[in-house]
């Protein structure tokens, strides 16, 4: 139904454009003129229609009589939409010949057109400014009155006696006379403008300043031209304030012994809207609905005039050259005969037939005619009566139906609310109207979150009816007493739902036994690569104890983790996007117990070669099969013991290699700084001695770790080997 309405009045409003566009037929323009309008009277509002997203729908009904003109106020704000989506319906034969509006141009674009060269927010320098050249009379500044042109206005900083810098204002003019005088801007000085024409300018310029602070209130008219009297519609889309709803739960008063401890309650459920008329018009018994929903809507400013920058191109200058001979021809063609065009005929331009004038402007015609005779739905009921060959009146299966139920209905996926009544509300006026009167089914509950530790009273209620319940804020009153207020999403048609409402003081909840834990529970050896399966247990245990001296449903919320699952005995009662909730039955005075458990399996991969020694200890200490794990990993924990152990000997080599080069080198620096004295003479053969000594044991250490590096590569290989050939999938 919404997207009928939007389509409707998009296609319209291109019609009644098309239609005034549209060239008369030759007996048309023989026609006499219409005679006068009447005058303009007000469409009043008779459909509203109120959606989410902030807009609404407005019908405006009446009759007119002959040629009428009638008028729609709107705000400044709401123009632009109006024009976006207006749909004129005379439905009675006639036509709408045309839609104005008074118009605002940018107060800037205004300002362009006073040669005045003043902005909205001008200075005393720039007013003055503006009037060099033009002539004044300046009085009051201590001495006779003068009159002349302006030349120029200056200010100048001034010491005063006191030692203070103050500036002052000074007005230099050409008097009359042809003097050149200088005068002082003070409180007692008066500058008059003499030219008249500066002064209208002065005036234009001030007016428009002041006129730009009231154009609040745009006044949109419909030519409605036709015999007889008729009905005519108009509707539109404009932005609008949003409504809000609002739910009072009432349990009736029936006696003590009436209201259970736990299970369902029949409730009353009272629905309210508040609704704001801030529109150009009253509402005036108007069909009012409210919609529950946001079709796609936007702004464009089409009720502002736009100007769009142009290029600039320089004037083309002709190049000046010096004048030439040339020579005359010895024999010369007959001239061509001149072409005759009648009024009819085409004309050939670069190869291509063009169209007379005359003609072009037929074929447009035609093209318009054969449009509106191949669109039904388009241009009728908005173009001209009869004679005018667009019908009037065949429009009838595209206005909207009137006999809206007074319940809510739903469409797309939206829902509306009709109120069976019309209702009134003035502009700048709001109210709150009754939308939804209705028995729900309750249950009162205790609700209790770990993030909010405050255990809240709430009700479970189950919407029984056929109507969706809007979000909004909802009052419970309990046996004839405010028992506590919330929020509330919206809630379909057999839906159920929390709604809490109040804190719960008898109710105390609290966690023990908190435990995460983390077991290997299988173990994948493949291609050179270990696949450990982990599962990751977490437990939790609600205690609740009920102080009341009455039986209480508590219902606990524990979060959903995405991966995790329950492990314990006791199951959700129902379970959200985020939330498990588990229902505890307590008695008064009672203290009950939940135990919640969740587990996660998770994978890990490693490869075998860069398995850590800690990880691998954690495998082979684990539960189950182990000895087939032993078994099986046997050939590999040998084959890794025997690298590591070469790997030891070699660093230990590598060691052992280093301390002698360094001993090397500390002995020869010292044989360089020995002199050729007898006792440096025997120092250095004892030196020479230990480096042969030195080099007879490095020979020997590189060969050692040679041959623990060769030692290595071959068993390496046979890590390899035994990884390649390992295939492992057991329990732990």
């Amino acid at each position: 139904m919404l997207q009928r309405r939007l389509v409707c009045a998009s296609l319209l409003f291109s019609s009644a454009f098309l239609v005034a566009q549209t060239t008369p037929k030759p007996h048309e323009q023989a026609a006499a003129p219409p005679p006068a309008s009447r005058e303009n009277s007000e469409l009043p509002v008779r459909r509203v229609v109120l959606y989410k997203n902030g807009v609404g729908y407005f019908e405006h009904a009446g009759r007119v009589t002959g040629n009428q003109a009638v008028t729609i106020d709107f705000t400044s704000s709401q123009l632009d939409d109006a024009l976006q989506s207006l749909t004129a319906l005379d439905l009675g034969g006639g036509r709408i010949a045309g839609v104005g509006y008074n118009s605002t141009t940018p107060l800037e674009q205004q300002l362009k057109n006073i040669p005045l060269g003043l902005d909205d927010q001008p200075s005393t320098e720039d007013l003055y400014g503006s009037l060099r050249g033009a002539r004044v009379e300046v009085s009051g500044a201590g001495a006779a009155t003068v009159s002349g042109r302006v030349v120029s206005y200056e200010k100048r900083s001034q010491k005063t006696t006191a030692g203070d810098t103050v500036e002052r204002a000074f007005l230099t003019i050409v008097s009359d006379a042809g003097a050149v005088r200088t005068f002082e801007l003070s409180g007692t000085t008066s500058v008059r403008v003499l030219d008249g024409g500066l002064r209208r300018d002065l005036d234009e310029y001030l007016a428009l300043l002041a006129s730009t602070q009231s154009q609040q209130v745009r006044h949109l008219t419909l030519q409605a031209q036709g015999t007889g009297t008729r009905d005519i519609r108009v509707s539109y889309i404009s932005e609008v304030p949003v409504w809000k709803s609002t739910y009072r739960i009432v349990f009736p008063d029936s006696g003590p012994s009436s209201t259970p401890a736990s299970g369902s309650e029949t409730a009353i459920l009272q629905g309210w809207a508040v609704v704001d008329n801030t529109v150009g018009s009253d509402w005036n018994n108007v069909q009012l609905s409210l919609v529950a929903g946001a079709p796609q809507s936007f702004i464009e400013p089409l009720s502002q005039p736009i100007y769009t920058q142009r290029p600039e191109v320089p004037v083309p200058e002709a190049a000046n050259i010096a004048p030439v001979t040339h020579e005359g021809a010895l024999e010369a063609p007959p001239p061509p005969p001149p072409p005759v065009a009648s009024a009819t005929e085409s004309v050939t331009v670069n190869g291509a037939a063009m169209a007379s004038p005359q003609q072009e402007k037929q074929r447009q015609f035609d093209r318009v005619q054969q449009f509106a005779r191949s669109s039904p739905g388009v241009g009728r009921g908005v173009g001209s009566g009869s004679g005018g060959g667009y019908g009037g009146g065949t429009y009838h299966n595209a206005v909207q139906d009137e006999t809206a139920s007074a319940n809510s209905a739903k469409f797309d996926d939206f829902f509306e609310y009709t109120l069976a009544q019309p209702v009134t509300i003035h502009k700048n006026e709001s109210a709150l109207v009754p939308v939804l009167q209705t028995n729900v089914q309750a249950e009162r509950v205790t609700l209790y979150n770990a993030s909010n530790p405050v255990p809240l009273r709430a009700l479970w209620l189950t919407n029984s009816g056929n109507s969706t319940l809007d979000r909004g804020s909802f009052s419970i009153f309990d046996h004839g007493e405010f028992a506590g207020e919330g929020l509330t999403d919206t809630i379909h048609a057999g839906e159920k739902r929390l709604l809490s409402y109040a804190v719960d003081q008898a109710v105390h909840v609290s966690t023990e036994g908190r435990v995460n834990s983390s077991h290997l529970r299988h173990i994948t050896v493949h291609d050179g690569y270990l696949i450990e399966r982990n599962e990751e247990l977490r437990e939790v245990t609600y205690v609740v104890h009920n102080a009341a001296t009455d039986a209480r449903t508590v219902l606990v919320e524990h979060p959903v983790q995405n991966g995790w699952k329950l492990t314990s005995d006791v199951k959700p009662v129902e379970t959200t996007a985020s939330l498990y909730r588990f229902s505890v039955a307590t008695q008064p005075g009672e203290t009950v117990r939940l135990h919640v458990g969740e587990a996660y399996t998770g994978a890990s991969r490693w490869q075998l070669t860069n398995l850590p020694d800690d990880q691998l200890q954690v495998i082979l200490s684990g539960q189950g099969n182990r000895a087939a794990v032993e078994k099986a990993l046997a050939p590999v924990l040998a084959a890794r013991a025997k690298v590591h152990d070469l790997d030891t000997q070699i660093d230990a080599k590598q060691k052992d290699i280093d301390r002698l080069a360094e001993d090397q080198k500390r002995l020869h620096d010292n044989l360089a700084g020995l002199k050729d004295s007898p006792e440096e003479r025997a120092l250095a053969r004892r030196y020479a001695g230990e480096m042969n000594t030195d080099e007879d044991q490095l020979q020997s250490l590189r060969k050692d770790q040679a041959d623990l590096e060769q030692q290595r590569k071959t068993a390496q290989q046979a890590l390899d080997d035994a990884i390649r050939h390992l295939d492992l999938d057991e329990d732990v």
